[in-house]
């Protein structure tokens, strides 16, 4: 095993959260909420994030911190079921603004270097080995396999 959790992509917390700031004030859009919880690992139903979205902003317009946030993220992982395959790809999509299925290796570096749970580039070296195209590019979908087989 590399010692990845199963909390893979990022560990709830301020960095992870601030990934989604696209303004810089710390906060994110309400309409951001189940976004931000697939890429911290739970998969919420349609239900369960507009709940949230309705106890937290319910004008639907406002911004919200990450002290908001926690608690919300908290109730819901709390009724969630456990992550899947197909889950995984989609908190990846998150990172994936083109939709083509790659990520490039730097960003991903930074993602699993610098956020959550944090691995040393040697641990990185190790995941991607054989993942990387010529262009700098990992295919997520095997990487994600490849981290669910070594949890």
């Amino acid at each position: 095993s590399s010692g990845i959790n199963a909390e893979w992509p990022l560990r709830p917390g301020k960095d992870g959260f601030s990934l989604f700031d696209k303004v810089g004030d710390n906060n994110i859009e309400a309409s951001q909420i189940g976004d931000v919880m697939r890429a911290f690992g739970i998969n919420p139903t349609n239900a369960q994030i507009q709940k949230a979205i309705e106890g937290i902003d319910p004008a639907g317009k406002k911004r919200i911190g990450f002290n908001r946030f926690m608690p919300v993220f908290e109730t819901v992982k709390g009724a969630s079921k456990p992550m899947t395959f197909e889950d995984y790809v989609e908190g990846m999509k998150v990172f994936d603004r083109d939709l083509v299925g790659y990520l490039n290796s730097g960003e991903l570096r930074h993602l699993l270097t610098f956020m959550g749970e944090k691995l040393t580039d040697e641990e990185v070296d190790q995941i991607f080995a054989g993942l990387e195209d010529d262009n700098g590019n990992v295919q997520y979908d095997e990487l994600i396999r490849r981290l669910m087989k070594d949890a």
